[in-house]
């Protein structure tokens, strides 16, 4: 396979900003159009380590202090030829890594052999094969971007870990009650703006962080009843030097809707409209591309007095296969989108157009399986339960449907100053629009993970009583903000 000039890596680790490590930046670009390459992986796989580009092609990043100077940066994309550079090729220089197109399409004969839904099948059936099976860690980098009418609103970054006991089939399986989640996360540093919109809808990013949904939505979306779909096989791809099928799946009845209704999967919903990007020789999943469109109609919420059209949601999962074998979590993004009509006690409300994008990175891995004592240290909360079904019980501070982030999470500047995270594009000029009305460092600094400091605004706005919006419905924290 043609080799293409690239060069790249990453993993921050946790105690990254502590060494003295090169810095690797760049951008990666299609070699036919020169248009940016989004979500480009990039691993060194003998560490288990690595990133992902931005969605402008973008990346910068430590290298790890155990890399090798013998060993490769791996860059691989749907539809692009796998690239590598040694790691004592890399130097601090920004550099512009190119990517050549390989179209790759099955022939007819491969095409007739399988049935679509016979791929998803055995995608279901090989997980415990490609899947990690054992509990393992992983340090992760969140965004959270707000945009109301076509303009920032709001901006969160964080840092923190990702908890999984590792795949079981049982755990899509198991009965949903609150808290029955085994995957968890929590944030230790965190950098928040004020956010100009705050609203009933609002905040379903933070939502499903604070109700531990986005790591469902990487672990546990298998557990799906083949015939709730029509399958369409779209052909075949290249990731790298992996042949992958894909294979675009529609709802076609209200299976889904029913089991989407059912506590703890409602995440379910955004496999109305997906294609999986599914390994041609072990079925192991590279790739999830998940949207559901809403009835884009006036609804009316009776308790809270607002009106609003939700719109549509969409996500991507991406992960990584090691070289042993096991797909590993790289990357994922979740997209709402909605009208705020305001609420009726404002006698003349602002229509909003809301899009709430958040992606969360994976930085680096650690294959460990921690004690129950060590994990309720790391994550500051209990846990319950014996591997592989061990759960984390966050009593998450939620005011009205506005939840904020799980974790022992403050903002110490002194760990931004030097902890190096994927860039998004223009992120120096969001930043400057948003410390218009007032300095950005300040919002940062002022910033406390508890909805009691909202009450008077969202009151004020809203024209509630002190009992409509009062503490009897706040659920507090064990965590110390």
């Amino acid at each position: 396979m043609r080799k293409i000039v690239f060069v790249f890596l990453l993993i921050i680790l946790k105690n990254g900003h502590s060494f003295a490590q090169t810095k690797v930046s760049g951008k990666v670009i299609h070699a036919d159009t020169g248009e940016p390459v989004p979500f480009v992986n990039i691993m060194i796989r003998e560490l288990a380590k690595g990133t992902v580009s931005n969605s402008q092609g973008e990346f910068n990043f430590l290298l790890p202090k155990d890399a090798k100077a013998g060993q490769e940066l791996i860059f691989s994309h749907i539809g692009f030829e796998q690239s590598s550079v040694l790691i004592k090729d890399l130097s601090g220089k920004p550099i512009q890594i190119v990517l050549k197109p390989d179209e790759y399409e099955m022939d007819q004969a491969l095409v007739l052999s399988f049935k679509s839904k016979e791929i998803l099948k055995r995608m279901q059936e090989n997980l415990t094969l490609t899947q990690y099976t054992e509990p393992h860690e992983i340090d992760i980098f969140y965004r959270e971007l707000i945009w109301g009418n076509d303009t920032i609103q709001g901006l969160t970054r964080a840092s923190g870990y990702v908890h999984s006991e590792g795949f079981h089939p049982k755990h899509s399986q198991k009965s949903q009650v609150s808290g029955n989640d085994f995957h968890f996360v929590g944030f230790d540093h965190i950098q928040k703006t004020d956010y100009g919109i705050i609203n009933k809808r609002g905040g379903t990013v933070r939502k499903n962080i604070a109700a531990q949904k986005f790591p469902l939505l990487i672990f546990r979306l298998w557990d799906f009843n083949l015939s709730w779909f029509d399958y369409e096989l779209l052909g075949g791809k290249n990731i790298g030097d992996r042949s992958v099928f894909v294979v675009a799946v529609t709802a076609k009845n209200d299976g889904l809707g029913r089991k989407a209704s059912r506590w703890g999967y409602g995440l379910y919903e955004l496999l109305q409209s997906s294609v999986f990007y599914v390994d041609q020789e072990d079925y192991g999943v590279h790739w999830i591309e998940l949207r559901n469109d809403k009835l884009n109609e006036i609804q009316y919420s009776k308790h809270h007095g607002q009106y609003y059209i939700e719109k549509y949601t969409t996500a991507t999962i991406k992960f990584e296969r090691l070289n042993n074998g096991k797909y590993v979590f790289a990357y994922a993004n979740y997209d709402n989108y909605y009208t705020d009509l305001g609420y009726d006690t404002e006698p003349n409300p602002k229509q909003w157009e809301v899009r709430e994008y958040a992606e969360m990175y994976a930085m680096d891995y650690q294959f460990v399986n921690l004690s129950d004592g060590q994990l309720m240290r790391k994550y500051m909360a209990p846990i319950y339960g014996d591997v592989p079904f061990r759960r984390i019980n966050y009593h998450v501070e939620t005011y009205n449907g506005l939840i904020f982030i799980p974790g022992r999470a403050r903002y110490h500047p002194e760990f931004w100053e030097d902890f190096e995270f994927p860039t998004f594009p223009q992120e120096k000029e969001i930043e400057l629009q948003l410390s218009l009305n007032r300095p950005i460092e300040m919002q940062f600094a002022d910033f406390k993970n508890n909805q009691l400091v909202l009450l008077e605004r969202l009151r004020k706005r809203n024209r509630k009583s002190q009992h409509y919006w009062g503490r009897a419905s706040l659920q507090y924290s064990p965590a110390e903000y």
